[in-house]
């Protein structure tokens, strides 16, 4: 008996060594891919572009279309899909490489997790090559069963299934990867009812009914309003409701940024067309409406997506009215990037969020003065001035919207 329990521990201590030493090789002081924003502004607008042109809702039952994706639209995907860490994609002819790092608690081990494979199409489906954890090289044929195993049995299964029969054929070519599928109108069901529980639908709707109450209660007959005397009370409800305050400020966000944008959260969520809606009327800061529509959509996109894509988004949309609609704005690009810094907060420091808006909150305290922020620059105009998005001349405009941000209360 004693020998059998001797023999128990033995293997068990050989079994921690060896999980120590594999989480040494696992976790690297250095990043495999580096940079800080794994999205910029024009990529994010390459990325809207493509998802335009294969708009789901316009395709038909067993239609067939063939989709091309160039490596670094893929590569843009990619990067939106995972939200935490960066990753990179390099097409060669009938073969992928990816590259994946994300940055974890420092250890005495290191602080990031680093991934690379190369997966090529064969007759079954992806295959796995070269695969490395770390400095740990594993078998792609045991990375890829890994893979399979957890998609059988996760709750994505029947969404892997239907997907696997709506893509005919997959092509990889150096710098593009080309899709032929037949389309299945239930992926894009499925994917609704993944992106937001049943539970998250409810808060939902429970948010968005207490935006009616609030708007409607502010209007007093009036059409046009400030937007902190919605916001203000409709964060204050938000932090009494529950321990979770992060999650309701996020609710609360959401549900103003679909009202502000004049975007339908019915394509979200179809039962939204039942709910009721306010009194006409316009939410303004600043004494605009457009500065409450950026500030409150970036506010949205920071709560739920993060800052990094908050940040690209908002900076996307100016660059795209550069090419061709109002003109870029930095007064707009304060607004995105005050917006983004309240929706951090948010997520972040909920009881500092709470304390603010109990003291009421005001348009001035939530956008600094925008005197001096050149805006309508069509795209001629906005290189000649400023030389283009992280030129020298943008960049000082930009830190100043910073500095007047920073100034203000609510954000120290």
């Amino acid at each position: 008996m004693k020998r059998l329990f001797a023999s128990v521990v033995i293997i068990l201590l050989l079994l921690l060594a060896t999980a120590v030493l594999l989480a040494f090789r696992a976790i690297q002081d250095a990043p495999l891919v580096t940079g800080d924003a794994p999205v910029s502004a024009e990529d994010l607008s390459r990325a809207k572009d493509l998802i335009r042109r294969n708009d789901p809702r316009r395709l038909k039952r067993d239609e067939h279309r063939e989709t091309r994706v160039a490596a670094r639209d893929l590569e843009t995907l990619v990067n939106l899909a995972v939200r935490r860490g960066r990753a990179t994609v390099n097409l060669e002819d009938g073969a992928a490489e990816l590259r994946y790092t994300t940055a974890i608690p420092p250890t005495p081990l290191g602080r990031y997790l680093n991934l690379r494979t190369r997966v090529v199409i064969g007759t079954d489906g992806p295959e796995f090559q070269k695969v490395r954890v770390g400095s740990i090289p594993v078998p792609g044929s045991l990375f890829g069963a890994a893979l399979l195993h957890a998609s059988r049995h996760s709750s994505l299964a029947p969404d892997l299934e239907v997907l696997r029969k709506t893509i005919d054929q997959v092509a990889i070519t150096p710098g593009e990867l080309r899709l032929h599928y037949t389309w299945q109108p239930e992926i894009l069901d499925s994917a609704r009812a993944r992106a937001i529980s049943q539970e998250d639908r409810e808060r939902l709707a429970a948010a968005h009914t207490r935006l009616v109450s609030r708007m409607d209660s502010a209007a007093h007959g009036r059409r046009q309003i400030p937007l902190a005397e919605v916001l203000g009370p409709l964060l204050q409800d938000a932090s009494k409701l529950d321990a979770d305050q992060s999650r309701n400020y996020r609710d609360a966000l959401l549900v103003i940024a679909f009202q502000l944008s004049g975007r339908n959260i019915a394509h979200l969520i179809p039962e939204a067309r039942q709910w009721p809606q306010p009194r006409p009327l316009t939410l303004t800061l600043r004494g605009r409406p457009d500065l409450a529509q950026h500030f409150v959509v970036s506010a949205a996109l920071a709560a739920w997506a993060g800052e990094p894509l908050a940040s690209a988004i908002g900076l996307g949309k100016e660059v795209d009215d550069a090419r061709g609609g109002s003109g870029f704005s930095f007064a707009d690009l304060a607004a995105d990037r005050a917006g983004t810094r309240l929706g951090e907060l948010a997520v972040d420091n909920p009881r500092r969020l709470a304390a603010a808006v109990s003291g009421g909150l005001t348009d001035a305290g939530l956008l600094p003065p925008i005197t001096g922020l050149p805006e309508a620059m069509m795209s001629s105009e906005f290189q000649r001035r400023f030389g283009g998005v992280g030129a020298p001349a943008y960049q000082r405009m930009s830190d100043e919207i910073d500095r007047r941000i920073a100034a203000l209360a609510l954000f120290r």
